[in-house]
């Protein structure tokens, strides 16, 4: 074994992700997903690996790397025979397209030829159907959509380039999306037989079920396979909201029922096992709301729309969602488990920076919470027969693992520990020297408990100080999990000791503490960050004379405002951040939802004073930190006007050191090309590195 190291970014770049999961009918195979970076092609790749479990849940050898990864292979979801395998491929013409692939051998079948791509799938219970979602354009023929029909190169050519130069007429607020561009195709149902062996594909047995201007996401069949349910929102205002309804399409006749009534923003949905109802996780309408709990409802399939649905969990202060995390991996969509009866609700909360797995009493609504410790579980399977929850999870020392968590008799009474069922980075983790994380709880503004880390450099030696580099988190309605992040120990490994904290305004905390933050944008928030620093400074670890700032989106805003307010920073890069919230409503993609935050619009005399206050670029004038702003180009969250305004007004007043880096072909949400994201990491690290010290004989 060979002596660990301290992560290089050669580290950064070998690391596996961990992407979609999806558990087979039978239970006895698990189908996930590993993300992967290529240094020397510079270009991100995805392969499906497959773990055998036995009946007894527990796993039968290492998992395997089924798809090949050259390119991407993503989103499993198995056929009710659970020997075959659907999955998203861009392995021919750089679209994802449907394949099937038999998981005992043989090579996979392309199943679609859609015109731009497909997005989702689903199979039907009986074995008979795949549902699916595509990207669909107005103008778009459905017999070349679907592939029936196919355009010479001329007409090809002739079509791009009238699209290119056509002019767009915009009527709508909300008409253009982050890492999308203009909303001019959006996600359609369709639905085809299922294959049977070596018969070949028709694409015109694919059938379109749904039209409208507005995306239809998570296809999923009710169990007697006879409707689809799909997360949409119809209606005239939706494009000044995130709300969401669940449908129920007809398989045969295309008819529509709306489940719900236009007043949640539902994140995810399961079927009960009967069929007569679903869960769904939701939040009220944030625009009229405020940002709030997404919590349990019970949906009743068939009834009046205003009888059909019930709170679950009014009561619980927390959300039923794992609204935490960090920047390594995400292990697909979640949805609360039903267990065979219907009597039993398995589903996730997130609490103080952990995700926590919890069972209900459909009848009773009584509450047991089934992990306990320092976790965060992202995704859960229930697996048949009794042989427990399949997990994504993670803890303080290791990246995500699937683990099983053993359920008795439908429910659990006393909490166990689960059983790991895969080492995906064991050998990774014991090839690397980490730093000391140490979980900080302080008192913050209004002497409210704060959940803080800090993580020690590498080498570091007690009684020794250290530069102090604090990263914030975007949101502002997020929050840092106890995950190892390992970019976080990257900068410890270079000599930082690392602070993140989860200030007023953070997930997982309460619902009235993360609603504190609306219309005090840069208030207790701030506070909070500052609060946390002293306590480092406090701890013996942080020298306070070597302080950075840094973070990303709203954690860029947070950079950008602490600059205006102390000089007790050396150096500060913000990125993809806000600098002028007026400015900001009118700009950015989403741009409603800033009033929402802010409790009003600039133009409103009571609000105008607030919209100054809160917005960085009013300090500009009293900023003495040198300052590197980084910014995506094609970023429509933050839009880069946004670091424009503060770097030209910093490099006109001309007083401190001021540097603007702009990423090409990037958006607010992700890179084209994984170099660029890696060169943040060292942009940000050569500007700390210009203005504070690192001493070696400080390290062990």
């Amino acid at each position: 074994m060979s002596t660990p190291h301290p992560m290089t970014l050669e580290d950064l770049w070998a690391l596996k992700t961990l992407g979609n999961v999806a558990v087979s009918p039978d239970g006895l195979r698990v189908a996930f997903v590993l993300h992967k970076s290529d240094k020397e092609k510079n270009e991100r790749s995805s392969a499906i690996w497959l773990l055998h479990l036995n009946q007894q849940g527990q796993a039968v050898g290492e998992a395997r790397q089924l798809t090949s990864g050259l390119k991407n292979d993503t989103n499993p979801v198995w056929a009710t025979d659970s020997h075959r395998l659907l999955f998203l491929s861009d392995r021919e013409d750089g679209k994802n397209q449907l394949w099937l692939l038999d998981t005992d051998g043989g090579e996979a079948r392309k199943l679609t030829g859609m015109l731009h791509g497909v997005s989702d799938a689903a199979c039907s219970p009986d074995g008979k159907w795949i549902a699916f979602t595509a990207p669909v354009a107005a103008n778009d023929e459905d017999d070349v959509l679907i592939g029936r029909k196919t355009l010479d190169d001329a007409t090809k050519k002739q079509r791009e380039e009238d699209e290119r130069f056509r002019l767009r007429t915009v009527t709508e607020i909300w008409y253009r999306v982050d890492g999308r561009g203009l909303l001019e195709q959006f996600d359609q149902l369709f639905v085809m037989p299922m294959p049977v062996a070596d018969e070949n594909i028709d694409f015109a047995t694919i059938r379109r079920l749904t039209s409208g201007a507005f995306d239809h996401t998570q296809p999923l069949w009710t169990p007697d396979s006879s409707e689809i349910g799909l997360l949409y929102n119809a209606n005239e205002a939706r494009r000044h909201s995130f709300i969401s309804d669940l449908w129920a399409i007809g398989r045969e006749s295309g008819a529509a029922r709306c489940l719900t009534d236009g007043t949640l923003e539902i994140e995810c949905y399961a079927w009960s096992p009967d069929g007569r109802a679903a869960v769904i996780v939701g939040a009220k309408d944030q625009i009229i709301y405020g940002r709030s709990h997404q919590r349990l409802y019970l949906v009743t399939r068939y009834g009046n729309v205003g009888d059909r649905i019930l709170p679950l969990t009014p009561d619980l202060d927390s959300e039923t969602f794992p609204i935490v995390g960090g920047s390594f991996g995400f292990p697909g969509i979640y949805r609360p488990q039903w267990s065979a009866d219907g009597q039993q609700l398995y589903f996730l909360v997130a609490e103080r920076g952990c995700a926590h797995v919890y069972a209900m009493n459909i009848v009773w609504r009584s509450l047991s919470r089934l992990t306990s410790g320092n976790s965060v579980t992202s995704a859960l399977f229930l697996l048949p027969q009794g042989r427990g929850l399949l997990l994504a999870r993670e803890v303080p020392e290791h990246f995500w693992e699937l683990y099983r968590l053993p359920v008795h008799d439908g429910a659990q009474t006393a909490m166990e520990e689960p059983e790991r069922l895969t080492h995906l980075y064991d050998r990774v983790l014991a090839d690397l020297q980490l730093g000391k994380v140490e979980r900080l709880r302080y008192q913050g503004a209004n002497g409210d408990e704060i959940d803080g880390w800090l993580i020690s450099p590498v080498g570091a030696r007690a009684g020794v100080r250290y530069p102090l580099l604090v990263h914030i988190h975007g949101g502002p309605h997020w929050g840092y999990s106890i995950g190892l992040d390992p970019l976080f120990h990257y900068y410890a490994a270079q000599g930082f000791a690392v602070f993140y904290c989860n200030p007023h305004g953070s997930t997982s905390c309460g619902e009235a503490f993360m609603r504190e933050v609306i219309g005090d944008w840069g208030g207790w928030d701030y506070q909070d960050i500052m609060l946390g620093v002293d306590e480092c400074i406090a701890r013996g670890v942080a020298d306070p004379e070597r302080l950075v700032v840094t973070g990303y989106s709203y954690g860029g805003y947070m950079s950008m405002f602490t600059i205006g307010q102390t000089d007790r920073f050396k150096a500060a890069v913000p990125m993809a951040g806000i600098s002028n919230l007026a400015s900001f409503v009118g700009t950015s993609d989403i741009g409603f939802w800033q009033a929402a935050e802010a409790k009003g619009y600039p133009w409103e005399p009571e609000r105008a004073d607030y919209f100054r206050e809160r917005s960085p670029l009013t300090y500009a004038p009293r900023v003495t930190t040198p300052t590197l702003f980084l910014h995506p180009e094609n970023d429509l969250r933050c839009p880069i006007e946004q670091s424009e305004q503060f770097y030209m007004t910093l490099k006109m007043l001309g007083k401190v050191p001021v540097t603007f880096v702009r990423v090409p072909a990037a958006w607010h949400g992700g890179t084209t090309k994984p170099a660029q994201e890696m060169a943040y990491t060292e942009i940000l690290l050569d500007w700390f590195r210009k203005y504070i010290e690192i001493r070696p004989e400080d390290y062990a």
